[in-house]
């Protein structure tokens, strides 16, 4: 009875867990085998599929997959109704759109021909009829390096083989291997493919491009699949005999090596009797081993997800800066590192492990952290003596990894031993920048959110909601005497009437500009409002705010690139005490150049001048 009680709520719990757990739905081709395909039992299959699945139960994620014509797999994903691609080349523009995992394989890009015909290379596809299909990475290829105009688009690569099997077109680009396995499908037998490859594209999960907690997820799901040994058994399910003479030839050796092997077995069968006990003890210490290591992949991969939480909550680079230098000691062991962040033309050392030296600024796009910065692409140096771009900056360094944090830097570390670094620490590494990349971006459009929130957008001034803000914090009696400085730019309507707001625009920021550049440092100058300024002085007497005033009106008389002498009317007003309220000084300042602009006013219309007799010649 109490078994029962207590397995009720353990019960409930897993129950809760399931109906509420989060049902992702990722889309796929459904002709574009061996990757991803229905069968003729209906069946979505393929490498893409198989490898999703392992992914899925690993990361224990709830993920439906669903197959169809790629371009409208393609739109819906466009307009969120899948949260995801099974599979999906990897290209510098998609980049910008979507957001992809740690690459899982790579899609060979070649030209296939007509039989008879010379074989071509790639500059023979310049200015022919080629076949593509529609959408597919070989498409934005030709658009994107406008190669041709005469393009031929279809909607799977077996309707592109049959089109240039038929004698449509001068090529086809399409991927190899899935092309081969068309081509013996369906026994096209008068085309070819050039042994010359176009190019080669890394093959990824695609999600949406901010999505960094389901790309963690996936990545983290791919490390221990690849861990795990199931990434080999499913690559070499589908790729094992891609090529079909390859296939042919490997079923007779394997009918040699059958007959071979039986003669061997009866030879060899007593000694594996005596043998066994100590395979098995040994494959037994290997499992065991297999098992430690992926528990301590597992815990990697857990704290790495910790501190992109850590990461997700940031304010300031700096902190970012600490957390990457947190993960990469603590939890990657790299014993001495740098993380360079580019500032200018250059590449600045942010953080360091102080038991190295390094090159604290060098132009970014020099030596193996520049070309990791311009290729975007993790390097792996075994042997930095052997490397010509290697600037090791002291003679212990011997083996390299850069990794690279979109386009803010680079993060690098170094062993002193040759050959120290794995694939499975590339992997990790790329993991905790791809969660830096996304805490600098957020950081960035939340500084850039609250400057555009507080700054004028024409003069680059403080707006009035800051200096509002501002003055209930500033308000104080340890801050007085508070003076404020009223301005109003003079004659700005008319010589928009006769210049244009372009020209008055330019007029408006100059003056703007001068009258921070006379100010002091702890100075606030706001742009209150179309022509008006205003300038808050802390601790600051009417004498001196006089004598500011002065110097503004000194600096704009030497402003000669108008046609208009460029000046402004000021009023001053000072707060002395507490009791004062801080707005009935801003209009006194007010009302004192408003005084002062019907003086001016006064002065030039006895003179008999108007606005516009006062402009130049020139």
């Amino acid at each position: 009875m109490k078994t029962r009680k207590a397995f009720l709520p353990l019960f409930l719990v897993l129950l809760c867990t399931y109906v509420y757990a989060d049902k992702l739905t990722f889309g796929g081709d459904n002709a574009y085998p061996p990757y991803e395909f229905v069968d003729k039992n209906g069946e979505h299959t393929g490498f893409n599929v198989d490898l999703m699945n392992a992914v899925s139960r690993a990361a224990e994620l709830d993920i439906e997959i669903e197959l169809g014509e790629w371009d409208l797999v393609v739109e819906r994903f466009k307009s969120g109704e899948l949260d995801g691609l099974i599979g999906m080349a990897v290209t510098p523009e998609r980049q910008r759109i979507y957001g992809f995992s740690i690459p899982h394989n790579t899609l060979h890009m070649a030209i296939f021909y007509r039989k008879g015909s010379e074989e071509p290379d790639v500059d023979d596809l310049e200015g022919r009829e080629i076949i593509v299909q529609r959408n597919g990475v070989m498409h934005d290829y030709l658009l994107e390096n406008s190669i041709t105009e005469k393009i031929v688009t279809v909607d799977s690569p077996l309707e592109g083989l049959k089109l240039l099997s038929s004698g449509k077109g001068d090529y086809g680009l399409f991927e190899k291997y899935q092309s081969l396995y068309f081509a013996k499908e369906n026994e096209i037998h008068n085309l070819e493919v050039s042994g010359a490859t176009v190019f080669e594209r890394d093959y990824a999960f695609a999600t949406t491009r901010d999505d960094f907690v389901l790309l963690n997820k996936l990545n983290k799901g791919l490390l221990l699949v690849r861990e795990s040994g199931e990434y080999k058994d499913i690559f070499e399910k589908w790729f094992g005999s891609a090529n079909w003479f390859e296939q042919n030839r490997k079923v007779l050796l394997w009918s040699i090596g059958i007959l071979v092997a039986f003669i061997v077995v009866l030879f060899a069968l007593w000694i594996w009797n005596h043998t066994l006990k100590g395979r098995v003890k040994a494959r037994t210490e290997e499992l065991e081993k297999k098992a430690t290591e992926n528990e301590r992949l597992r815990a990697k991969i857990r704290s790495l997800h910790d501190i992109a939480f850590k990461m997700e909550n940031c304010i300031e680079e700096e902190e970012v800066y600490d957390l990457i230098v947190e993960a990469a000691t603590d939890i990657l062991s790299f014993d001495y590192y740098s993380l360079d962040i580019v500032e200018g033309d250059n590449l600045i050392v942010k953080r360091n492990s102080e038991n190295i030296e390094v090159n604290t600024r060098v132009p970014k796009y020099e030596g193996i952290a520049g070309k990791t910065l311009k290729t975007g692409k993790t390097i792996i140096i075994d042997d930095v003596s052997k490397e010509n771009d290697a600037r090791p900056s002291s003679s212990k360094i011997k083996a390299l990894l850069s990794v690279p944090v979109g386009d803010y830097g680079v993060f690098q570390t170094v062993t002193i031993e040759s050959g120290s670094f794995k694939q499975e620490d590339a992997e990790l590494a790329e993991l905790l920048m791809l969660h830096a990349l996304g805490a600098f971006e957020k950081i960035k459009k939340t500084k850039e959110i609250r400057f555009l929130a507080f700054h004028d957008s024409l003069t680059g001034l403080y707006n009035r909601t800051f200096f509002d803000e501002e003055v209930s914090r500033v308000d104080t009696s340890r801050n007085l005497p508070i003076s404020v400085i009223f301005a109003d730019v003079n004659g700005l309507k008319s010589l928009n009437d006769c210049f244009g707001h372009f020209y008055g625009d330019d007029y408006l920021k100059t003056i703007s500009r001068t009258i921070k550049e006379s100010c002091r440092h702890e100075d606030l100058v706001v742009r209150w409002g179309g022509d008006e300024f205003v300038v808050l002085l802390l601790r600051t007497d009417t004498e001196k705010a006089e004598e500011i005033v002065s110097r503004i009106e000194e600096n704009l008389i030497k402003v000669e690139c108008f046609s208009v002498e460029a000046s402004a009317s000021f009023g001053v007003a000072t707060k002395r005490d507490r009791a004062t309220d801080f707005y009935d000084v801003l209009r006194n300042a007010e009302l004192a150049m408003y005084s002062k602009k019907r003086e001016l006013d006064c002065k030039t219309k006895s003179r008999g001048l108007t606005f516009p007799e006062t402009i130049s010649d020139e």
